[in-house]
């Protein structure tokens, strides 16, 4: 069993194929036994990851800031926080993986945070993007012309595994082997 941190969207009324996207990683996980810890909302993809989980498993651990408490699903081990960094720094203490699903700008955020903690070797986890519709292919293109420009080291290319469906999300994560984590800034 892994903790597995999921990154998604709160917002409702998405598209169907992200909404059958964050239900099937639920059922998955659930069914897999892991640990489901996520943002802790009742709405939009993080609601429906969490509800068809606890179908299958009652080991979710919700971490929410006091801002959106409101929202929060409470029915599992929940976690408030003061703020998003608190929260994000849970997350990442606690998790043994990460997946990011369809998500918005706070997604965003959480992706490119768990990859600089990954490039400064506070951490050498799975980082793996469920690419649903292509949503994250800028962002993934952008990263390796980053890399590309020699504007981070050709090394960090592996830190963030992309692939199309929760079933290999998961695979992944199963089969993971850490990839040598070499100081950035080479000392």
């Amino acid at each position: 069993m892994a903790k597995i941190c999921v990154f998604c969207s709160s917002t409702d009324e998405l598209n169907q194929d992200y909404i059958d996207t964050a239900i099937k990683m639920g059922q998955l996980m659930g069914e897999q036994g892991h640990h489901l810890i996520y943002g802790g909302s009742h709405l939009g993809l993080m609601g429906e990851l969490s509800r068809e989980f606890a179908e299958h498993s009652e080991e979710i651990t919700e971490i929410i800031p006091k801002i959106f408490e409101h929202v929060a699903v409470k029915k599992h081990n929940c976690i408030v926080t003061e703020n998003f960094g608190e929260r994000l720094r849970n997350m990442q203490e606690l998790s043994d993986a990460f997946i990011v699903l369809p998500g918005g700008f706070g997604s965003i955020h959480e992706l490119i945070d768990v990859l600089v903690a990954k490039q400064i070797r506070l951490h050498n986890k799975p980082l793996v993007v469920v690419n649903t519709n292509n949503l994250y292919t800028p962002i993934i293109e952008q990263v390796k012309k980053i890399i590309d420009e020699g504007l981070a080291p050709k090394d960090n290319l592996p830190f963030l595994h992309v692939v199309d469906t929760p079933e290999e999300a998961l695979d992944y994560i199963k089969n993971y082997e850490p990839a040598e984590v070499k100081d950035k800034l080479g000392s």
